[in-house]
């Protein structure tokens, strides 16, 4: 179902009523690509709460997403990809701890720091040497992924240090403003964020425990455990 949401001084947000992770949307996410491939904003639900995302080869597009959080550049933005291949293009998943992460909890609410590759895909931005990524539990993410033909940047929507979104209906006003298309699933199923694993250094380190516990990931962290 289509929808607008009116905005103050300018044109309208566009809203796409979906499915909670059901069966993709065509028409959805044909329409999310092309605004994304126009320099938009687009904010879309995940397993998790809502996220925001733009096309990552759009310096503009990435300048706005920060402004928009009201966030610093120097702030680094996690990615999610279609796929491990696809995840790739932008990281070395070669490393063991990486491999037995990805086969056993993606796609999932698992986010692993690593080492950046250099692409010639992105912005020039200062994206660090690091890199955060996962594949999504969420069908419809990885769907807008998969078309997009690139890893996304995709972060909380919402002001930096605000509370997470669950529920479109209670997005700040002035954020909403700021945004092209709203990809609206009503309110998600509660649920917690995604566990992060940094493994750019000699030890990983979980930097945040969320829908997977330490002791879950404990066996896939160690380099002694037999295959």
């Amino acid at each position: 179902m289509l929808g607008w949401i009116p905005k103050k001084g300018r044109i309208r947000v566009k809203r796409l009523q979906i499915g909670f992770d059901g069966p993709a949307d065509r028409q959805a996410l044909d329409e999310a690509v092309e605004v994304l491939f126009r320099g938009g904003l687009v904010v879309f639900p995940t397993e998790t709460i809502y996220g925001i995302g733009c096309d990552p080869r759009d310096l503009l597009a990435l300048e706005r997403l920060f402004r928009l959080k009201h966030r610093g550049f120097s702030h680094r933005i996690p990615f999610v990809a279609a796929d491990p291949a696809q995840a790739e293009l932008l990281a070395p998943l070669q490393d063991l701890r990486a491999k037995r992460l990805v086969e056993r909890f993606w796609p999932g609410p698992l986010t692993l720091v690593l080492p950046r590759r250099e692409s010639v895909l992105l912005a020039r931005w200062d994206w660090g040497s690091s890199i955060a990524l996962r594949v999504p539990g969420s069908t419809l993410v990885r769907d807008l992924a998969r078309r997009a033909t690139l890893p996304l940047p995709a972060t909380s929507a919402n002001l930096s240090g605000g509370p997470s979104v669950s529920d479109p209906a209670v997005l700040v006003p002035s954020f909403l403003e700021g945004i092209d298309l709203l990809l609206d699933a009503g309110p998600l199923p509660p649920s917690p964020p995604s566990t992060v694993v940094d493994l750019t250094g000699e030890a990983p380190r979980i930097l945040r425990e969320g829908a997977i516990d330490a002791e879950t990931l404990a066996p896939y962290l160690t380099l002694s455990r037999g295959r």
